[in-house]
């Protein structure tokens, strides 16, 4: 088709009117009689002044400088701002600080201490857990003791030795006369209360047999340095570790040191912490046993060490296969520049997120790759029009009509990018709605910085050196684009239902996908603190904790000691399964009591305040917060997911009926992570809706087009719903980063339709029919969508980098994801486009206006009026 007239959408803007900052409004220059252009739309020759200089270029220049000036100072203060990102993986990430369990938390924290660091000491075969307590291991146990206790980052401390003492203290009488023991009075209360004669007479059997073992040790002798008074207070009359000593003692062959950290300590106070128990347990060596330090503190402080260094390595990883992209796929001039400006729109990007005290959490770190990929996806659309309008249109100002061309679906794109970013502020986890703000904020500084610096970049270029013609779109990537969207029009309607059952078929599969809640999965398996957990719980039978916090007017009465010895027990015997053992001073006293084949007996309050009396500072204070009226209880847990936890929590909840005046609250964080199940799978399905429902609206707007927003979103639709029948195809357990990944979804493909549409109405607009828009479009766009569609893959496959299996697997399964859409855009929306367009759905001809703001259907002489008035004289142009 041949026009001896500029297109309509390629009319010059009024001077400082339609150009970005820094460069020159078109103005008609005038050119000579040129011969049409080849087929491929360029033309031999481009108007400009003979002496190499556009008119204007002096002031042009000036203004370039300027705007160069003003982003050098805007990159400096927005990098100040990278100072002022902070770290952190604190409760707040995962739970509103306003929520029951955030509250509970702290309170729980302020009470009794936060996270245990557990040293577990190991008996070489051969020796058992009585063998520990030589002379030597005995004074390290001490020194142990008084070093930790000294340290502000410590709350308490209980060794081996000091859990024996308390049952030394119990067992010990005046004068040395076991009778006049709290532990004796204990007993023979136990067997007067005891209904059951036959049940009595038993406990009395059973207490004349502990008393023959404690005489058979003459008073002199019973130190904790003799063996045979170890094994007095180790082991029962079976032979047995006693039970009320199992959390210190979980086998013959193992024992524990629990070192409770500060409660509600920042987390560089935690790692400071951790660092303390560490530094005083290395370099000692025990006898007869070896020793291994670790706890969820450790696990806290390596994924935060972890997000400061692979904070950058993701970067430069992201850097590098983006540079490696751009030289490989990307024919333009300066193919790296578009990864130059969009670093630098990073810096603006996370120095703003550090202004506003945007966290980085082992979520939100995600975003440095994906605003990368999705920044060098907009960086390569805008320098890509740029070379066509300078190699095959032959511009006099090919960045001015680019981005007139260009800049309405950079603007939707963008606003509807920002809108699926929203949608995740509707979830209930803080590290999410970060998440979101992360990418809502940094896309559009991101546009805004490549826009700028991209345009100030290639319009100098053009001024000093324009771009030689030449003809790219018969190359193999504009040649891909059109056949991938070469469909015929009869496959279109199928293509609208086939969008419609995947859709559905999503949703379906969605409910069938299953959510990873083990916390220990989310880090990398081969670290050193997993791999020190797995032993520990291996070993002792557990590696992690649920605490339950009672408050009671009087914590030393029979209610309050009646009430939580039968907890403990009724959560022991229900869920034993999830629970180990339980620690109080209540249990305590309540296993002393127990004997075999005898009644049920519970302590009374005087047995809770005696026990209390003789207790080491640091049990005491572990166990009992007499200010606050508040008693601890420990329930060690098993191996297991955070669902089978939160099934504890709510139990405990729901069927937990304390006497009045009481209360039982579950904390911990093990409640924290039971939380964070919780909120994240209360509407984890609803923020893709969201983001569907807002980006469907801003479409209707933009396009004042019913039959244009829907077109746009029926690509979206199959994306969306393959990605859930994907993940379950291929045996996917998602995390809470990779089940939200509807609405990034969501954003990259709504801009693939988006630049699609605004391109064809471009170019129906220059009066090509349907079929030939569709093929103009692609061929002349294919290599810019085919290297921001790898870009955007790349930029959020490049967390497959990461040793975190919580990044690693929303890397690869999302990079899937975004693959399928942006095929999805590029197959499906061609020819439904062209069969809408057949039936006058899409171009309304004379009614509205093409992205570049020209009437659609205005004779391109119309437009181009304003320049011939004022003298200019057209090239003429192939079409």
């Amino acid at each position: 088709m041949s026009q001896n007239t500029s297109s309509a959408g390629d009319s010059p803007a009024p001077l400082g009117a339609s150009a970005p900052p820094g460069v020159p409004a078109p103005t008609a220059a005038p050119v000579s009689t040129a011969a049409p252009a080849p087929a491929g739309g360029s033309s031999p020759g481009r108007s400009a002044p003979t002496d190499g200089s556009a008119p204007g270029s002096g002031s042009a220049g000036r203004r370039t400088g300027l705007a160069a000036v003003a982003a050098l100072i805007v990159t400096a203060i927005l990098g100040f701002g990278l100072t002022r990102l902070e770290f952190t993986t604190s409760q707040d990430n995962y739970l509103n600080s306003d929520s029951r369990i955030a509250k509970d938390n702290v309170e729980y924290q302020s009470l009794f201490g936060g996270e245990a660091m557990i040293t577990l000491f190991t008996v070489a075969p051969g020796s058992h857990t009585a063998d520990l307590f030589t002379p030597r291991n005995i004074a390290q146990f001490r020194k142990l003791q008084r070093d930790l206790d000294a340290d502000p980052h410590i709350s308490s401390v209980i060794t081996p030795l000091t859990a024996l003492e308390f049952t030394d203290n119990l067992v010990r009488g005046t004068g040395g006369d076991p009778l006049t023991s709290p532990a004796a009075k204990m007993l023979l209360g136990a067997q007067a209360r005891d209904t059951d004669r036959d049940s009595a007479d038993r406990r009395l059997a059973d207490s004349l047999r502990t008393l023959a073992r404690v005489q058979a040790v003459p008073v002199a002798a019973r130190t904790l340095g003799n063996p045979a008074w170890i094994d007095v207070l180790l082991h029962d009359n079976t032979g047995a570790i006693r039970k009320s000593l199992r959390p210190f003692f979980p086998s013959t062959s193992t024992a524990q040191m629990i070192t409770r950290l500060t409660g509600n300590a920042s987390l560089r106070e935690q790692g400071d912490g951790a660092h303390v128990v560490e530094r005083a347990i290395a370099g000692e060596t025990f006898d007869h046993a070896s020793v291994l330090t670790t706890g969820s503190p450790v696990l806290l402080r390596n994924i935060n060490n972890y997000l400061r260094g692979g904070f950058l390595t993701l970067g430069v990883i992201s850097l590098a296969l983006m540079a490696g992209l751009l030289l490989a796929a990307f024919a333009v001039r300066f193919r790296l520049l578009p990864l130059a400006v969009v670093a630098v729109g990073l810096i603006w990007a996370f120095g703003l997120a550090g202004y506003i005290g945007v966290p980085l959490s082992v979520v939100t770190i995600a975003g440095l790759p994906v605003l990368l990929g999705v920044g060098i996806d907009f960086a390569v659309q805008l320098h890509s029009r740029i070379e066509e309008e300078s190699q095959l249109d032959r511009r006099g100002h090919p960045v001015a009509a680019a981005w007139r061309g260009l800049r309405r679906a950079l603007l939707v794109a963008t606003i509807a990018a920002v809108l699926s970013f929203c949608a995740l502020q509707f979830s209930e986890v803080p590290m999410i709605r970060d998440f979101g703000t992360l990418l809502a904020i940094g896309l559009p500084v991101i546009v805004i910085a490549t826009a700028l610096l991209l345009v100030l970049a290639l319009d100098t270029s053009e001024r000093h050196r324009p771009a030689p013609a030449g003809d790219y779109t018969h190359g193999p990537l504009g040649r891909t684009i059109i056949r991938l969207g070469g469909l015929p029009q009869i496959t279109a309607i199928p293509l609208v239902l086939a969008s419609v059952a995947i859709f559905a078929g999503g949703i379906v599969a969605d409910g069938r996908l299953t959510v990873q809640t083990d916390p220990e999965k989310w880090v990398n398996q081969d670290s050193q603190v997993i791999k020190d957990i797995g032993i520990l719980r291996a070993r002792a039978g557990s590696a992690s904790e649920l605490g339950v916090f009672v408050r009671s007017p009087n914590v030393f009465d029979d209610a309050t000691a009646s009430f939580v010895g039968q907890f403990a027990n009724r959560q022991l015997s229900t869920h034993s399964a999830d629970l180990v053992d339980a620690s109080s001073l209540v249990t305590i006293v309540s296993y002393l009591l127990e004997v075999p084949n005898t009644s049920i007996v519970m302590p009374t309050g005087q047995d809770i305040r005696a026990a209390y009396a003789v207790a080491p500072p640091d049990i005491q204070r572990s166990t009992v917060n007499l200010d606050m009226g508040a008693m601890n209880i420990v329930l060690r847990t098993g191996s297991g997911s955070l669902e089978r936890r939160a099934a504890v929590v709510d139990d405990i909840r729901t069927n937990t009926h304390p006497p009045a005046g009481i209360t039982a609250t579950p904390s911990g964080l093990a409640v924290i992570g039971t939380g964070l199940v919780a909120s994240f799978q209360n509407n984890r399905t609803q923020l893709t809706y969201y983001a569907l429902i807002a980006v469907f609206v801003l479409l209707l707007l933009c396009h004042l087009s019913l039959v244009r927003a829907v077109l746009s979103l029926v690509p979206v639709l199959i994306a969306v719903g393959l990605s859930s029948l994907i993940a379950l195809a291929i045996g996917v357990d998602l995390s809470p980063l990779t089940a939200v990944s509807g609405p990034l979804i969501v954003a990259l493909c709504t801009e693939f339709t988006t630049l699609l549409i605004y391109r064809h109405l471009e170019e129906r607009a220059r009066g090509r029919g349907p079929r030939e828009a569709a093929e103009t479009s692609a061929g002349r766009t294919g290599r810019a969508f085919a290297v921001s569609a790898l870009a955007a893959v790349i930029g959020v496959g490049v967390l497959a980098f990461s040793s975190l299996p919580l990044l690693r697997d929303f890397g690869l399964l999302v990079a899937l994801n975004v693959a399928v859409a942006l095929l999805s855009a590029l197959v499906v929306l061609p020819p439904l486009l062209v069969w809408a367009d057949e039936h006058h759905w899409v171009h309304r001809g004379s009614a509205g206006t093409t992205p570049g703001g020209t009437p659609e259907g205005a004779s391109t002489a119309a437009a181009a009026g304003p320049a011939v008035s004022a003298g200019a004289r057209i090239v003429p142009q192939k079409r």
